[in-house]
């Protein structure tokens, strides 16, 4: 707390909030720039209950919304403003009443959005309005790009319900079968410094030992705290979802100590984040980021996803989808096709192997 109340920038912000004789709210912090310093005075209000508590990464959707668009064209802002906010946003905000926005979810609505404006973009460059839209015609531009500009799914059945198109389809997008995979050597490799290579970061060797027995999704891992570790001073499980996951030994010695470590820091930075996060960000109120971890898995030789895919594969084939699904929180669609995989030729898989 200390450290970032002489943090520069801090002790002005503060000073600018205390001298007006409004109340303070969450809209005024808002329309300041989104900087650390910003983040961090919002949280310790929270905390002290000066401000109500909210989900933030959801309340920034709409921002970026209104900043991307208003980058835009009229004529295409006129389009994709009512697609986002009486559509995209009206739908997430009713899904997540009671539960906090996932970044997954994040990513892809902001990826929606983006094929939208895309999409506006490609017909104003050939001339063509969008209630001329043909199929052969979305199909061509579906097929002149990357596989996510699928994600205009949304926008065309937002426009197709309000007669703005003709009954134009997007397929969804076709699962592709994992192909990156290491060889056992190397996953035993890893694994082993993991538990054993005191030179490694705790919070590597923790995640990375994870990943590479269970196949846990950097997301689910940073989404939990202090208090998901279940430990009976006999053995440690992990809480995932209400499922208790028991640890091997060694793996419970590396959660137990991350646990203690991100316990006594929560101690110190509690003043500024009601949440203990079993991997805390360099900010007290927010997890690791998930695309942070894995650049810092790989920068000391933890290959995250081709380590994932060996622990479900290796998972999938002793157990059952339903019981697949749970051991690794994960949905029991994906965990009916990983066992699917499983079921395949065997030499179909061997040749699929990539080594990193």
């Amino acid at each position: 707390m200390a450290h970032w109340l002489t943090h520069a920038g801090v002790p002005a912000l503060l000073s600018q909030l205390a001298i007006s004789d409004e109340e303070i709210t969450h809209q005024q912090l808002d329309v300041l720039p989104n900087t650390p310093t910003t983040r961090y005075i919002r949280d310790v209000l929270v905390v002290a209950a000066v401000l109500p508590p909210r989900d933030e990464r959801l309340e920034a959707l709409p921002r970026w919304a209104d900043a991307l668009l208003a980058q835009a064209p009229l004529p295409q802002r006129q389009l994709a403003t009512p697609f986002t906010h009486w559509y995209l946003l009206h739908r997430i905000r009713r899904a997540h009443r009671h539960r906090p926005l996932r970044a997954s979810t994040q990513h892809q609505m902001r990826s929606q959005l983006r094929r939208a404006l895309e999409l506006l973009d490609w017909l104003d460059e050939h001339g063509t309005a969008l209630g001329d839209l043909t199929q052969p015609e979305l199909e061509m531009w579906l097929e002149g790009g990357a596989g996510e500009r699928r994600e205009v799914r949304a926008f065309v059945t937002w426009a197709r319900g309000r007669g703005l198109v003709g009954e134009l389809v997007v397929p969804r997008a076709r699962i592709p079968t994992p192909s990156v995979f290491m060889t056992d050597e190397e996953q035993a490799e890893q694994l082993h410094r993991c538990l054993g290579d005191d030179s490694l970061p705790l919070d590597v060797r923790t995640a990375g030992a994870l990943t590479l027995l269970f196949g846990l999704q950097h997301t689910k891992l940073l989404e939990l705290t202090v208090h998901d570790v279940i430990d009976d001073h006999v053995t440690v499980a992990l809480n995932l979802a209400g499922r208790h996951l028991p640890l091997p030994p060694e793996v419970a010695r590396l959660v137990r100590a991350q646990r203690d470590k991100c316990q006594a820091r929560w101690q110190l930075d509690h003043t500024a984040c009601t949440t203990p996060w079993l991997f805390p960000g360099q900010e007290p109120a927010r997890p690791l980021g998930a695309t942070y971890l894995n650049l810092k898995l790989r920068r000391h030789g933890i290959a995250s996803r081709a380590g994932r895919n060996n622990a479900r594969l290796a998972l999938a084939t002793d157990l059952p989808a339903s019981v697949l699904a749970d051991f690794t929180d994960t949905s029991i669609s994906s965990a009916t096709r990983w066992t699917g995989y499983v079921r395949r030729d065997w030499l179909d898989y061997i040749a699929s192997r990539r080594q990193i």
